[in-house]
């Protein structure tokens, strides 16, 4: 019997087999053919939230409207969910409803309907509904006025409740918050703080402290002060890491100071290697995963991307020949890599989500990406001591979009994304800190210069 005809039967035999236990099986995913066409696949007239929609309570209803009430009920599910409730689902006429609660706020969430459209013969579909809304904040910053301080900036008017800060020390022990057009609009006494991405909350790092404050400087927490620690990219927790019995552990604290261990972390070493000690390099409740990665003599020797929900590793990597700096994206989408020995230097974008080098750049220490990836900030390297810069580089096409000449040395670089935007805050200086550049940088090269009092300036972040 010639093979065609054999493999021919055989895949009869298994037609057969599928129709004799239920059918076909048939997912319709919103990515293939569209949200609109996934959703009338499903027999759905609307879903709530709506696709896209900003400032959703971080409790409420998901609400599934139906053609038809189906003969099997859906089930519900919200990505990432950590931390996430839902409630068993309830019909209200032909509308499905499911009550979560325990959302971040300023959070990006996934949702996944699977609805299972059997009626015991016939066709077998399972389709599911994807979309995506993000939450607002339920605790909103109370803007106070800002004291008559000596600095150069004439203070904007009271910023729009739970506006984005930006904040640095100033040389007369203040903290000064400035909003994302430039304008200062809060000024407080502190201590060693450090904020949160989106400014809204402040973490002493002082000796015996810990204590979280908001905007206003009001007390919404308490975290012990631990250098293995770093800000969420929800500004409402944090990543941290943990030594007990030699072995270390990634975990994620909550603003009531409450510590929840994800999972082990491994430090895998080559014979003869040092040994390593791990550190954080991104920290994403949006995304749910953190990067942790194992250092040893000041050097890079391997990543790890774990999830913050059960601890498993989505990803590693070893690096044979260390990096000098690994800086990663918020979302841990995107790593720079900065190889060990050049003083460039060159540094490789690397695409996590397929672990493919996606670009290089040059003469660029990478001090962090933009809150979509698309740009690098930081200063120039060793190589360009005698013409040191602070830049902003579209690093897919090259395109430098902002610099700073920090001539005659340049002392250092800090660079804050805006959540959810498309700007940049860079804080340059040079000569011992004497000379300092603030300056917000947007996506198309658009920059505006924010005006200082006095030198030193220490960023917050």
């Amino acid at each position: 019997m010639p093979s065609w005809v054999k493999q021919l039967a055989g895949t009869v035999l298994v037609l057969v087999f599928a129709l004799a236990v239920g059918g076909f099986i048939m997912v319709l995913r919103a990515q293939q053919g569209g949200l609109a066409s996934s959703m009338a696949a499903a027999h759905l007239r609307a879903v709530s939230p709506p696709d896209g929609a900003t400032n959703v309570p971080v409790t409420g209803d998901i609400h599934a409207e139906y053609v038809g009430r189906p003969s099997q009920d859906p089930s519900i599910k919200i990505e990432p969910p950590l931390g996430v409730t839902l409630e068993p689902g309830h019909w209200d006429g032909s509308t499905f409803t499911v009550h979560y609660s325990g959302l971040r706020e300023n959070s990006l969430y996934h949702v996944e309907l699977d609805q299972d459209d059997w009626t015991g013969k016939g066709e077998h579909k399972q389709i599911k509904v994807r979309w995506s809304f993000r939450t607002g904040a339920s605790r909103l910053a109370t803007p106070t006025a800002s004291p008559t301080v000596a600095i150069s900036a004439t203070p904007s008017p009271t910023p729009p409740t739970g506006a984005q800060l930006i904040w640095y020390h100033g040389p007369d022990t203040l903290l000064y918050g400035v909003d994302w057009t430039g304008k200062q609009v809060k000024s407080l006494s502190s201590d060693n703080m450090f904020q949160s991405p989106d400014g809204l909350r402040l973490w002493s790092k002082a000796v015996g402290g810990g204590t979280i404050t908001d905007a206003g400087g009001n007390p919404v927490g308490s975290v012990a002060v631990d250098q293995q620690m770093m800000w969420a990219d929800d500004s409402q927790s944090f990543c941290g890491i943990t030594l007990t019995a030699s072995s270390y552990s990634l975990e994620t604290l909550s603003l009531d100071g409450s510590r929840h261990v994800v999972g082990p972390i491994a430090l895998p070493t080559a014979p003869g290697q040092a040994p390593q000690s791990p550190a954080l390099a991104a920290c994403s409740a949006e995304a749910d995963r953190a990067i942790v990665v194992g250092q040893s003599s000041g050097y890079t020797w391997n990543m790890s991307v774990m999830s913050l929900t059960d601890g498993h590793v989505i990803s590693a990597r070893r690096y044979p020949n260390p990096l000098a700096r690994l800086i990663a994206s918020h979302d841990g989408h995107y790593v720079a890599e900065q190889l060990a020995g050049n003083t460039g230097p060159i540094t490789m974008i690397r695409d996590l989500s397929n672990d493919t080098v996606a670009g290089q750049v040059a003469d660029i220490v990478v001090q962090a990406f933009s809150w979509d990836g698309s740009l690098v900030a930081g200063g120039t390297g060793a190589a360009n001591a005698s013409n040191p810069q602070a830049l902003a580089i579209r690093w897919r096409t090259h395109q430098l979009l902002w610099h700073q000449c920090t001539c005659p040395s340049l002392t250092g670089v800090s660079v804050l994304p805006q959540p959810g935007g498309t700007q940049l805050a860079i804080i340059a200086s040079w000569n011992q800190t004497r000379n300092v550049s603030f300056t917000i940088v947007d996506a198309d090269g658009t920059s505006r210069s924010v005006p200082i009092a006095n030198t030193p300036v220490t960023p917050a972040f």
